[in-house]
């Protein structure tokens, strides 16, 4: 259980890292994409980190292999990251709230996710962070593919 618990904080921390490219959701006008919407926050405090892979690369530990990260506002208690502009492929999302605004993923002595995280198709860690495989869907590349998280607290 702890192993599965360091593992899941371990690639979210690292998953929510500022990159030099990030974007605050809203920064770019609307456009066809990816859309994630986020639900079940246990209140609209700090912000909401999302992250777009690409592929099996690194998933979910090498925040190098991101193709864009993505910080939102929550409000009633649902928030909403929008990645414009992506091409056709297989990707993954993880996200996490940043229930204190200090833009990392924080975890106890123990690793214990002391804030609330998510994978795309709902995957749970299961004695470790979920795979690519669990997590990937298609985006065709044309349209707004919209995609639905729930955020887990443990």
């Amino acid at each position: 259980m702890r192993i599965r618990i360091r593992l899941v904080a371990f690639a979210l921390l690292l998953a929510a890292v500022a990159l030099p490219g990030a974007a605050r959701a809203g920064d770019a006008a609307k456009a066809d994409g990816i859309k994630v919407e986020v639900t079940g926050f246990r209140n609209d405090k700090g912000q909401l980190g999302c992250s777009l892979w690409p592929g099996p690369e690194g998933f979910p530990r090498d925040d190098s292999d991101i193709l864009r990260h993505i910080w939102a506002k929550i409000q009633g208690k649902r928030g909403e990251c929008d990645f414009a502009g992506v091409p056709a492929g297989e990707y993954a999302v993880t996200l996490f709230h940043d229930e204190n605004g200090n833009g990392k993923f924080d975890s106890n002595f123990f690793g214990y996710p002391l804030e609330g995280y998510g994978f795309s198709n709902n995957a749970k860690a299961q004695f470790k962070a979920p795979s690519f495989d669990e997590t990937k869907f298609h985006y065709d590349g044309t349209g707004t593919k919209q995609i639905s998280v729930q955020v887990i607290y443990r």
